[in-house]
């Protein structure tokens, strides 16, 4: 083993000291091991150096559902929008709930700005006006 500088040192510097190049099934963790072995060294160490000390769990859908949602949300035919839904991880009617939701939640937002506005009508103007006494949108 090399004669350690501990004023300058760092992991990649204890990586070539410790010998861990080719003994990374020996030397390493079993996580950062599979790390190695699926990414690399360099992914590994930039993981290391990241995330070490951090619990981390990985759902099991890459997508959120918002997003499936927004690219299901243009075909009117359900079958299309449960194929994007299944191929994104999702079920048809997580999708399908999830726009009914943001429907809703659309069209009650209109409702309270609407209601917010009232028109002021004269013979010969016709005005809209804030409704100052209507509650705020929120």
């Amino acid at each position: 083993m090399k004669e350690i500088n501990f004023n300058n040192i760092n992991d990649e510097i204890v990586y070539e000291i410790f010998g861990v190049e080719g003994n990374e099934s020996e030397a390493l963790q079993d996580v950062y091991l599979e790390l190695f072995e699926l990414l690399g060294r360099e992914s590994m160490m930039k993981i290391y150096k990241h995330f070490r000390g951090d619990k981390m769990d990985f759902p099991m859908r890459l997508y959120r559902p918002e997003f499936v949602a927004d690219l299901a949300k243009p075909f009117k035919d359900r079958r299309e929008r449960a194929k994007i839904a299944r191929a994104g991880g999702y079920s048809a009617k997580m999708i399908e709930t999830l726009l009914n939701k943001r429907r809703k939640e659309n069209e009650e937002r209109q409702r309270r700005l609407a209601s917010s506005f009232f028109w002021d009508v004269t013979p010969t103007v016709v005005t809209l006006r804030r409704n100052t006494t209507s509650s705020s949108l929120g």
